[in-house]
């Protein structure tokens, strides 16, 4: 994943936010936004799934996060979503689906998962 010796480029964009892209052996492999930590690219997580927590929404939800929409407390308390218990706001976390194999997203938490549980 971050091979010792192979150097690393970091590719800055500069605009509203400061973005950053981390080039590794030739691949975009991690991404970092201003005041967040650093987070992987879907396709890196896709590489390595068990590298960040997961959250898990309901199948309702897949449709919706799909086309734009934030991932809301609901689609992750109802009946077939999954909370990932112990983790502070801010936090990074994959977004999976209900029955979906792979991650559809990367993600940061806006409030713990205690709060997400007690809405």
């Amino acid at each position: 994943m971050w091979p010792a010796k192979i150097p690393v480029l970091q590719l800055k964009i500069r605009g509203d936010n400061l973005l950053s892209f981390y080039q590794i052996d030739g691949e975009i492999r991690f991404m970092e936004i201003r005041d967040y930590p650093l987070m992987p690219m879907l396709r890196t997580l896709h590489q390595y799934p068990y590298m960040m927590d997961a959250m898990q929404c309901d199948k309702g939800a897949i449709r919706h996060i799909f086309s734009g929409s934030h991932v809301m407390a609901p689609g992750l308390t109802s009946e077939g979503g999954i909370v990932h218990a112990g983790l502070p706001a801010r936090a990074p976390v994959a977004i999976t689906a209900e029955g979906k194999q792979h991650a559809m997203g990367v993600g940061v938490l806006s409030m713990s998962s205690e709060e997400i549980v007690s809405q």
